[in-house]
């Protein structure tokens, strides 16, 4: 994908009003198998490692409540959609298949 796709991409996520961060850990397949399914779909993301970043962490665990990596956020106009683990279904529901995506 060229540089001028992804941020194409990025600025009709923000257009449409979806936002997406996967909040990640080191040597977690799920976590690249996620990023994958994304960056395979064309989604614009943010990804945070959570052992890099001791603030992430503790939002994840302490204010999200989870311990399983991936966590991800799909921030929209209705609001937001969090999840943990691989979970394509929730891809498509929420980020990839949505009525009103790009």
């Amino acid at each position: 994908m060229t540089t001028e796709a992804i941020d194409l991409t990025a600025r009709i996520q923000a257009r449409d009003g979806v936002a997406v961060v996967v909040y990640t850990k080191n040597d977690c397949r799920q976590c690249d198998m996620t990023k994958s399914l994304l960056a395979k779909e064309g989604i614009h993301f943010t990804s945070v490692n959570v052992e890099e970043d001791s603030t992430a962490y503790r939002y994840v665990t302490e204010t999200l409540g989870y311990r399983q990596m991936p966590v991800v956020i799909t921030s929209t106009i209705e609001g937001d959609e969090v999840w943990s683990g691989f979970q394509p279904q929730k891809i498509r529901d929420h980020i990839t298949h949505r009525a009103d995506a790009a």
